[in-house]
């Protein structure tokens, strides 16, 4: 085709079909202000899209940049193209922001193109692009943009004919693998569905486009969270995805910390060479140890370039404290221990005052007697606000249930340290103390068999953060399961739930709290009342319903944990009320007077509700559920 003969101004949209590995798609671009006549056509193929969000298939609204020069010139002197936005719409379809043409004449063009997209053009006389990776690659979308993808040609007539722009990954990704060594079992493993992060690693650099190299790696000891849930395959455990830019390994500051079954552990990671679109096969030996150290590590490289296998020991020591790392599914509740003494408190709680509404990360110290000082801690995360005042101190009041907080001036902490003093610092100190993190849980035993429940602070408050789950009182003596309320103390299960409820004649006969805890009085719920304003939407979770089918139901936003259910109660020998309500039981701490009222939730009503609880000739009519206070 003559190239006078092409209309100037006609719109082809740029096209992205990648159904397999390697399957090509042709882009097309034309210009506003064109150059030429011949409108530039690409082919593009990306290369191994392991790390892509689809793995076959730029995904609608991601978005890539392009840059093209002369090929007499270079990108850092003068460009022909310069940082043209490409966006992929419908159909896979790439939709550039404007329309370019190749140049009049026999000039030849060299393509660069990046993804994902940057809206800051290179700087004038730079060929540096700077690449970063999120910290947090726990979704798809994050997990994407951490993707550092780049595709060129170079000398490239003009035709008619489709440039093929080739995509390759620059960065490497870490597939993790757990082997369960010694005892251990590959499907407890999974059960407890061990929480994994990567620590000290650089997560920002700069890429020379020309010599295809990074650069100046920036911001060291990031903590890195990877994409994917855990599945068993060949007796281990795989599925975890982290994404790294290519850098040196330091075994003395880079390592992964794991959460596992409430305990962090650490395990250094062994010398080897990173190179960039590599897959890096990082298989942890997993073994519950005394030191809570990982025994070891073993790393391969696939698809491109075979690294041997290598291991490390269980010397790794745990010497920053990582909040990324812990997991809070056991408790919300950690403690950090020096030579076997609790030192300091790790507390996911809601702070709720006149100026702050959150979610919040706080660490408190622990005195002699072990017991937390809630004078003298330090919000390090306040996890729903963006302002810059995390660092500061809380105190608490015992007595109304408050808090004051003088705001700090940071961001989001993400660790902290422990001096060889024992004290907590926010700045690695010179020289740390060695420490353990273990979750900090309601250890109950019964008949010599152990159970540790969850905690919850709420306030000055610590809570069970699961209802009480017991058929036997804490001196081992059995409780009756019983169906009919009135025939004398038990517990009642319903047979689809994995629930219990107990009447006011099993509460008033013996110890149903485990060791240091008690079933709450009058003034626990008021307090726990006060510090929420009353609203039973913080302690509520699950899906509720209305007790009358036409009643507003209110929301469950749960955001103190304390995660109260709508359960129901055993009423008139049967479970009642199941989704529409949940009621706890209230103890005077005489042990001996349960009062008229006690406390009950629903979800037509957005308020805690008292209600009663006995009639007149002492026998109760309600089962309920128990929820434990600590002493």
């Amino acid at each position: 085709m003559n190239k006078t003969t092409i209309k100037k101004n006609r719109l082809i949209l740029l096209s992205l079909c990648l159904i397999h590995l390697f399957a090509a798609c042709v882009n097309k671009i034309d210009s506003e202000t064109p150059s030429g006549t011949v409108p530039i056509t690409f082919t593009t193929k990306v290369s191994k899209t392991n790390t892509r969000v689809t793995n076959t298939a730029f995904e609608k609204g991601d978005k890539v940049g392009l840059y093209a020069m002369l090929s007499s010139t270079s990108i850092a002197k003068e460009r022909y193209i310069n940082n043209l936005l490409l966006e992929c719409g419908e159909d896979a379809k790439l939709i550039p922001e404007k329309t370019v043409f190749y140049p009049v004449g026999d000039a030849m063009l060299d393509f660069i193109s990046y993804s994902p997209y940057q809206s800051a053009e290179i700087a004038a006389n730079s060929s540096i692009i700077p690449v970063s990776v999120q910290s947090d690659q726990s979704n798809a979308k994050k997990r994407s943009l951490s993707d550092f993808l780049i595709a060129t040609q170079a000398k490239i007539a003009s035709s008619e004919k489709a440039v093929e722009l080739k995509f390759h990954h620059k960065l490497v990704k870490f597939n993790i693998t757990l082997t369960p060594k010694g005892d251990e079992n590959v499907e407890a493993l999974l059960k407890a569905n061990p929480r994994i992060i990567a620590t000290g690693f650089y997560n920002k650099a700069d890429y020379d486009l020309s010599t295809e190299e990074f650069t100046i790696h920036k911001e060291e000891d990031a903590d890195i969270i990877p994409y994917g849930t855990w599945s068993i395959k060949e007796g281990k455990l795989i599925g975890k995805e982290i994404i790294i830019i290519p850098q040196e390994i330091n075994p003395d500051t880079q390592s992964f910390v794991m959460d596992w079954n409430g305990q962090l552990y650490t395990c250094p990671m062994p010398e080897l060479t990173m190179t960039g679109s590599t897959q890096c096969n990082l298989d942890i030996a997993a073994m519950q140890t005394t030191s809570h150290v990982l025994t070891g590590i073993a790393s391969s490289i696939e698809d491109w370039t075979i690294v041997e296998g290598k291991e490390t020991d269980n010397s790794g020591k745990t010497t920053a404290i990582h909040i990324a790392a812990l997991s809070f599914t056991q408790s919300n509740v950690y403690r950090v221990y020096n030579s076997g003494k609790p030192i300091v408190e790790i507390c996911k709680e809601y702070l709720k005052s006149d100026d702050i509404d959150s979610q919040a990360i706080t660490i408190y110290p622990i005195g002699v007697d072990e017991q937390s000082d809630l004078n003298n801690g330090t919000v390090l995360q306040l996890l729903d606000d963006d302002r810059d005042i995390n660092g500061g101190q809380i105190s608490w009041n015992t007595e109304n249930n408050s808090f004051t907080y003088t705001q700090g001036t940071s961001g989001t902490i993400d660790k902290f340290y422990l001096d060889e003093t024992g004290k907590v610092t926010l700045a690695k100190p010179d020289k740390s103390s060695d420490v353990n993190v273990i979750r900090y849980t309601i250890r109950d035993i019964r008949n010599g068999a152990l159970k540790e429940h969850p905690i919850i602070k709420i306030g000055t408050q610590y809570w069970m953060r699961k209802d009480l789950c017991e058929t036997t009182y804490r001196t081992g003596t059995p409780l009756t399961k019983r169906v009919e309320l009135g025939t004398g103390a038990g517990y009642f299960k319903p047979d689809k739930f994995e629930i219990y409820f107990y009447n006011g004649e099993a509460i008033l006969a013996g110890d149903l709290a485990p060791e240091g805890w008690k079933i709450p009085n009058s003034k626990d719920w008021e307090g726990l009342k006060n510090y929420t304003s009353n609203e039973a939407s913080l302690i509520k979770a699950g899906e509720w319903q209305g007790l009358k089918e036409d009643d507003h139901v209110y929301p469950a936003s749960n955001l103190t944990d304390f995660g109260a259910y709508p359960i129901g109660m055993w009423y008139e020998q049967a479970h009642a009320q199941v989704y529409k309500m949940t009621g706890y039981w209230t103890l005077e701490d005489n042990g001996k007077t349960i009062p008229e009222q006690t406390i009950f939730l629903t979800g037509s009503d957005e308020h805690f509700i008292s209600n009663g609880t006995l009639v007149t000739n002492k026998t109760f009519y309600k089962a309920l559920s128990i929820r434990c206070i600590k002493e």
